[in-house]
């Protein structure tokens, strides 16, 4: 073997400043390679946690507004000492007409605790063999109807509240073959139970939502008990409801199963029991509620960035490598003599870059034959350092802002969430007491508390407008609420526009009646069918002809038109009324625009009727524009695809 010292100078050269140059290069690039890599995937995971986490928080503010009506429920009980278990009746079912994605409303009583009548009611309608007061207005097994508690004995929803005397959400659990979680709240006065009232939720739903939920290219959701209870699965139904977590006998999942069952969030690196692929678990509770969502992400997806950002920086950093080689050789060929010095500060500056510093320099104060080297080597080191430090600031630089920016869409989801909190929370809150008024004054007005004259009827129909009016305002401020954080369900299915049109105008006849205007429908004969959400088109064409009324002096007329295009059905609203200047025309479809806003203004409203209406016809595909003008009347038009 050929000894290094027998070795041509040219060549010793050549095969030091390639091996020099390299090791100072790879030094410098596995360092940014693993900063850079690690900072995405470091985003890689932030990003699935807050993913998981805003999928609990939408479902959080679903279950605490279910819980809000369950309390106000059991807290009208409280106060309420009439004893009229029709009245009660009402309330119960008028929530679950205005609360759609409840499954149950319900007040329980202990035997003669309501109004001490119950032998009368026994084995009446809504009650059971004893006559106690039960009632359980539900939508299992159909359309809404009424019928006796069951189970109050066993079941946690009527124990629990009993035995702590403190509200109860309970485990999902099966009634009636339907898998539900209830909210329930006791009845205590003076320290005494008297009994409970509370709502049912169907978890049918979560599984649908929580199947839409998809990240990076194979990801997906899935919902459990805080028992381990599956309640979701986008492809294994069978496993909802019957199978656990702890079915998969994987020590893993069973850790995650005990973060869950104690209310902790956090993420497991897994095998799928479903693909067998290599996943990550990201997993949060939901705080009102006793169930949790699992995020699954194919590890190999979520960190596809990463490998690819690696292999462009490998890509980069091996053509530098060959660029720098074949610099170090032509600097090699142009040498005929020894340069022992330069050698020995390459390795000097060798040694420095594999310990991470790139501050060694060569010494320049050599023959004038050689100095260029070591001053090209200086220049090499000084780029070197310099994008060193120069990717070093950036980084820095580019985590504070990122750090920066997370707090601030931190707090503005904050922010957001508590202004939907506060809206839904308000709303429901106001429903209550209102549905109370409303009652009482229909009761009154109806001469069932005793006879009234005539002042006080025209105070009754004041307070029942207005009231109703009120409601109106409420729904509008609470669809818009459920609108903006995604929780506006549609029903969709054939739907009948001339059946549509004539409900609304009979239920706004009287009111056009009264202010001295004409309001008639024009619809065209054996129109077609369109797919839509019957209730949501109502809402629609109600808060369009309400306006019209609204607008148009007395003397006027309201005319509501349907007929049929190729592919739509045209629907308009046309009315005599003031008219709209066509400088106002784009802003009439935000919400809260009010034409006239000043205090004094003569027309009333919130300024969400288009905006809502806008919302519907998108969400049936739809279109709806506006033709006015000042004095000329204002026309609305809402074309639907068939």
């Amino acid at each position: 073997m050929m000894k290094w010292n027998n070795v041509p100078l040219k060549s010793r050269l050549i095969l030091s400043m390639v091996l020099i140059l390299f090791l100072v290069l790879a030094a410098t690039t596995a360092i940014i390679i693993s900063t850079a890599t690690s900072q995405q995937e470091e985003l890689a995971y932030e990003q699935s946690i807050e993913t998981t986490k805003n999928l609990a928080n939408r479902f959080n503010g679903d279950m605490q507004s279910y819980h809000a009506i369950g309390r106000t429920i059991a807290n009208s009980m409280v106060e309420y000492e009439s004893g009229d278990r029709d009245e009660v009746n009402a309330i119960l079912k008028r929530l679950m007409i205005e609360n759609p994605n409840l499954i149950g409303t319900y007040v329980a009583f202990e035997p003669d605790a309501f109004d001490g009548k119950d032998e009368l009611y026994a084995n009446t309608f809504g009650h059971d063999s004893t006559g106690r007061f039960i009632p359980y207005w539900t939508k299992i097994g159909g359309s809404l109807h009424l019928e006796p508690l069951l189970d109050y004995d066993t079941l946690d929803y009527y124990q629990g509240p009993k035995n702590t005397k403190s509200e109860v959400i309970t485990e999902p659990y099966l009634y009636q073959g339907e898998l539900i979680v209830s909210y329930v709240t006791p009845v205590i006065r003076n320290d005494e139970f008297l009994g409970i009232g509370g709502t049912d939720v169907s978890l049918n739903y979560i599984d649908e939502d929580v199947n839409q939920v998809r990240i990076f290219d194979t990801g997906y959701a899935l919902a459990t008990s805080n028992g381990g209870i599956i309640l979701s699965h986008p492809v294994n139904k069978e496993w909802i409801g019957a199978r656990t977590l702890a079915d998969f006998d994987d020590p893993l999942i069973g850790l995650m199963a005990e973060d869950i069952r104690s209310g902790r969030g956090g993420n497991i690196e897994t095998l799928d029991p479903t693909t067998g692929k290599e996943v990550i678990m990201f997993y949060e509770p939901v705080k009102t509620g006793n169930y949790s969502f699992i995020l699954v992400v194919p590890k190999d997806e979520m960190l596809a960035g990463v490998t690819a950002l690696r292999n462009d920086l490998v890509v980069i950093s091996t053509i530098a490598l060959f660029l720098m080689g074949v610099l170090g050789y032509l600097i090699a060929l142009s040498i005929t003599r020894p340069i022992g010095t330069i050698v020995d500060d390459f390795k000097h500056i060798s040694d420095d870059a594999l310990h991470g510093k790139l501050d060694s320099r060569a010494d320049t104060d050599v023959e004038i034959d050689f100095k260029q080297i070591p001053v090209g080597l200086n220049e090499i080191l000084d780029r070197l350092k310099n994008n060193s430090d120069q990717l070093r600031t950036a980084n820095m630089e580019l985590r504070k802002y990122s750090d920066e920016l997370a707090k601030a869409n931190e707090q503005l989801q904050s922010l957001d969430r508590m202004k939907d909190e506060f809206l839904s929370n308000v709303s429901h809150e106001l429903k209550t007491p209102l549905v109370s008024i409303m009652g009482y004054a229909e009761v009154m007005d109806d001469g069932s508390l005793g006879e009234i004259n005539e002042a006080q009827k025209n105070a009754l129909d004041t307070i029942e407008r207005n009231s109703d009016r009120l409601r109106r305002l409420i729904d509008s401020l609470l669809y818009i609420s459920m609108a903006q954080s995604g929780q506006v369900k549609y029903i969709f299915g054939p739907v009948k526009i001339d059946a549509v049109i004539d409900n609304v105008v009979q239920d706004l006849s009287i009111q056009a009646h009264n202010k001295g205007l004409s309001l008639e429908q024009d619809v065209a004969e054996d129109i077609s069918l369109i797919d839509g959400d019957q209730n949501k088109l109502t809402d629609m064409l109600s808060n369009l002809v309400d306006n019209a009324i609204k607008f148009t002096p007395t003397g006027g007329s309201i005319t509501v038109e349907a007929r049929e295009d190729v592919d739509y059905v045209h629907i308009s609203v046309i009315d005599t009324g003031i008219g709209i200047p066509r400088e106002l025309m784009p802003l009439l479809f935000q919400k809260f625009y009010q034409i006239d806003s000043s205090t004094t203004r003569r027309y009333g409203g919130t300024g969400l009727g288009l905006c809502i209406a806008k919302e519907i016809a998108q969400a049936h595909h739809g279109h709806i524009w506006i033709e006015s003008g000042k004095n000329q009347g204002t026309t609305v038009h809402i074309k639907l695809p068939k």
